[in-house]
């Protein structure tokens, strides 16, 4: 059986069968990590010691001894069985990780076992070893700690993203970003101000203030007296049709039709999520297009590993120069033991944290 499967392997990969060796069951290593009973609730997260330890399988691959790793909200989807891992991937959960190189393939020529890196994984950051291509790792700035590390691949990576990569955001323009307290909304405002332009953020009244850290300007999504949530807050604070740049991960419940009314020609939209649902009922194209507006679903996970090696390869000639000397800066709201992981993940979806909650995996 073992020996039919392993050559079905070889042919659906295109790699020569002599290359793989198959370690007997009783040699394979065994880590802690995170594992998923069943899709549901926190209650169905669970930390094991008898997880198989990953090994590299391609020649520009690294094998990582995570020291700590970072709760996205993607997490607590991945979990409910709402979000699965693209093929191939970990999964494990997890798209982040700070550590140490433990050993590369033979092909990485850019990283060496001990180097102290962080890393955007698709999945494997919930355990104690994640196995990542080479081109999703970056040093840790001089002077940071693995927890301050670990906050930033994902939220910085998805937002440099979306500004970027998927909307033309440059020095003099205007970014507006919803859920502004996440760990993309701080990672976003503060990239805006360091590219030279400026930021909005919507968010709870309960987070205003903490947003005014992060942005230029903070509004309540609080409907108003004419019953909006935003728009006419940003136009009056701001002035109408400012807002050349807009980072959605909400889009539906009236989101779509008030970014109209305050995008300024040409504006774009990107959106990450479907907080309020996916689906628009009666939704009134005619704003947007008037406005010649672009709308552009994004995300990064399923991303090739090319894409994602260019990408982190733009951010760190772009931005970790920020990191460097102080102008960007990762947000932690808690740092907790990877044995808390289901409080973990009932903080994130309780809404209630500012920035990132870093989970410490190992000493």
């Amino acid at each position: 059986f073992w020996l039919k499967w392993l050559v079905a392997l070889a042919i659906i990969q295109h790699i020569p069968f002599t290359s793989f060796s198959p370690t007997p069951a009783s040699h394979i290593s065994m880590m802690k990590g995170v594992a998923v009973q069943a899709p549901g609730g926190v209650d169905m997260l669970q930390v094991v010691s008898d997880i198989p330890r990953p090994s590299i399988k391609g020649e520009n691959e690294v094998l990582i001894k995570v020291m700590c790793t970072a709760v996205n909200r993607a997490d607590t989807m991945q979990r409910m069985g709402m979000y699965p891992p693209p093929p191939g991937a970990s999964d494990i959960i997890g798209l982040e990780a700070s550590g140490v190189i433990e050993s590369v393939g033979p092909a990485v020529k850019r990283w060496q076992p001990g180097d102290k890196v962080m890393a955007l994984l698709a999945g494997g950051g919930y355990a104690e070893y994640a196995v990542v291509h080479e081109g999703s790792c970056m040093p840790i700035p001089e002077g940071f700690s693995f927890e301050e590390a670990a906050a930033i691949p994902e939220v910085f990576l998805t937002a440099f993203q979306a500004m970027t990569f998927q909307a033309n955001f440059e020095k003099g323009k205007t970014l507006l970003v919803h859920a502004g307290a996440s760990g993309i909304g701080t990672a976003a405002c503060q990239l805006a101000r360091f590219m030279g332009g400026r930021s909005i953020t919507t968010s709870s009244a309960s987070k205003v203030e903490a947003c005014k850290k992060f942005a230029d300007f903070a509004v309540s999504r609080e409907p108003g007296k004419d019953g909006k949530l935003f728009a006419s807050k940003i136009a009056e604070e701001v002035g109408p049709n400012c807002v050349d740049v807009i980072i959605d991960p909400v889009v539906t419940g009236g989101y779509l039709e008030e970014n109209a009314e305050i995008m300024n020609l040409d504006g774009q939209i990107v959106v990450l999520a479907f907080l309020n649902g996916p689906t628009i009922k009666d939704f009134n194209c005619l704003p947007i297009f008037k406005k010649r507006g672009g709308i552009k679903f994004s995300t990064l996970r399923s991303q090739s590993e090319e894409y994602k090696a260019s990408l982190v390869s733009r951010f760190s000639e772009v931005a970790l120069p920020g990191f460097k000397d102080g102008r960007l800066k990762p947000v932690i709201d808690k740092v907790m033991p990877l044995e808390d992981i289901a409080k973990a993940h009932s903080l994130i979806e309780a809404s209630t944290t500012i920035g990132k909650i870093i989970l410490q995996v190992q000493q």
